[in-house]
């Protein structure tokens, strides 16, 4: 009787629990979209899409921000390109820079559309284009230069599969998975801002509340990226900067599929300071200084 007694209350405080986290996660995204700094056109300061550089440039470069990002996430580098004088879009994924609802409606399919749409259009218009992918950008712009084969693909701190920590217990793939259906949101805030320098953490653009249908999503897209067949179609020169110590895309996973790659010139650079954010940690002026020296050797 006890026992039966105990496990009834032990059922309903996790029912209570789960209720009063449901509640509180749907006032955190209001408050989130409430609070939020936006430009004229709706879109939260941060996250807002970029278009840099001479119009009249040989060469384009591409941006693909990360999971819950937006075009800050790369902090100067676009800028640096621009001054160089390339042709610099920084784009925003579906269902970023808004709110938290408009990512949990996007598909894996929503995204990789959106990506190559924008590739499409810059190689229509320039003799040579560079995709430059951040964490999830990263596996977008994998799947996408395995169709439009550009000059070059640049892969920054790239997610082909989370970092397990022991404290996991399941891996983090496992858990969502089972967790997705019945919690709607899971907090992120500055605290999970994967960036050594403290400083930095404000100033990193990223939704405070992460939908887990967008977690569901960036699972897919990582499966899909690390697909074999669709690495071999990789030729273009690939560089690949990466800290071993990243807690969020692991390098091992990352590892794993730049070696499926089939390009015959690979570049790997890894950050012994830096965390996930390479653009804004101790390490950004090596990953500002690999980057410009790989897209201007690019033939």
């Amino acid at each position: 009787m006890r026992i039966r007694r105990f496990g009834l209350w032990f059922v309903g405080f996790l029912v209570v629990g789960f209720l009063l986290y449901t509640g509180v996660a749907q006032v955190g995204v209001n408050m989130e979209e409430r609070s939020s700094m936006r430009d004229a056109s709706g879109i939260r300061i941060g996250a807002e899409e970029r278009t840099l550089g001479p119009e009249s440039a040989l060469g384009a470069v591409l941006f693909v921000h990360g999971f819950v990002g937006g075009s800050n996430n790369f902090e100067q580098m676009p800028d640096l390109l621009a001054q160089r004088g390339w042709r610099v879009r920084v784009m925003r994924l579906p269902g970023h820079g808004t709110s938290p609802r408009d990512f949990a409606r996007q598909a894996p399919g929503d995204l990789i559309a959106a990506v190559r749409k924008e590739a499409d259009a810059l190689k229509q218009r320039y003799a040579k284009l560079v995709l430059v992918g951040h964490s999830m950008g990263g596996a977008l712009s994998t799947i996408v230069a395995s169709e439009v084969q550009p000059s070059g693909l640049v892969l920054a701190a790239p997610y082909f599969g989370i970092t397990h920590h022991w404290y996991y217990g399941l891996p983090l793939e496992t858990w969502t998975q089972l967790l997705a259906p019945v919690v709607p949101y899971v907090y992120k805030g500055q605290f999970f801002i994967q960036v050594n320098r403290k400083e930095a953490k404000p100033q990193i653009f990223s939704y405070t509340w992460m939908p887990s249908k967008g977690l569901l999503t960036l699972l897919a897209v990582g499966r899909r990226a690390r697909e074999p067949e669709l690495l071999a179609k990789i030729h273009c020169p690939v560089l690949w900067l990466h800290s071993k110590t990243d807690s969020a895309a692991s390098p091992d996973a990352a590892q794993a599929a730049v070696d499926a790659m089939a390009s015959t010139h690979k570049e790997t650079v890894w950050l012994g300071r830096t965390s996930h954010h390479v653009f804004w940690d101790y390490d950004r002026e090596q990953v500002q200084k690999s980057i410009i020296a790989f897209v201007e050797s690019l033939p």
